[in-house]
């Protein structure tokens, strides 16, 4: 597979996970940490697995493992470290608090993001940025942007050329695809999910 051998997926593992009071990549659903779940949706799909995070805890995955660049940036400071450190032209980006994603959206997302620096979903008006194809074109100039103090997504974005996939309508995203674990409601709402699935 062509798109496997020339890109690299990183997860971003380095927030705070202030309202969850605890690590949300090691939590458990159904017997898997959800990074663990990430990992094994992103390994049919890329030739390597990245994890940005400072957290030593997080080598046990068998991953490569990186510290963020730039402490306490949030988003857009750990796509910064990915597209600092990427040898690959493109790059998959996905936040640790996903666990519905799968490998046919990430190979869906990697075929379509032939001829643009970012390709991201849009899900019910939202752009999607992490669960999205980087290039490594995109680099001088977001180094520039957040050198000079500019760290939110949407203002970012509007110095690259973009493809939106719109992809409400689409049966890979559908369900709790796009939900982010940022609270213990979210983790209590995620495990019924879980079950739901079985």
């Amino acid at each position: 597979m062509e798109e496997k051998k020339n890109t690299h997926a990183y997860i971003l593992a380095g927030g705070k996970s202030s309202r969850m009071g605890t690590d949300k990549a090691v939590l458990m659903l159904e017997g898997k940490t959800i990074l663990q779940r990430i990992i094994d949706e992103l390994r049919p799909a890329v030739e390597k697995i990245i994890i940005v995070s400072d957290n030593p805890e997080h080598g046990k995955f068998g991953m490569e493992r990186i510290p963020d660049k730039i402490k306490n940036s949030g988003p857009a400071g750990g796509i910064y470290t990915v597209l600092a450190h990427c040898s690959s032209e493109k790059m998959m980006v996905v936040s640790c608090d996903m666990p519905f994603i799968k490998t046919e959206a990430v190979l869906f997302m990697l075929e379509n993001s032939k001829d643009s620096q970012i390709t991201v979903p849009v899900f019910q008006n939202q752009l999607e940025p992490m669960f999205a194809v980087y290039s490594k074109s995109c680099l001088a100039k977001w180094a520039e942007l957040i050198g000079s103090g500019t760290f939110k997504l949407q203002h970012l974005f509007g110095h690259f050329t973009q493809s939106k996939i719109v992809v409400d309508a689409n049966p890979l995203f559908v369900g709790p695809f796009f939900m982010n674990m940022n609270s213990s409601e979210d983790f209590n709402k995620a495990k019924t999910f879980v079950k739901h699935d079985n």
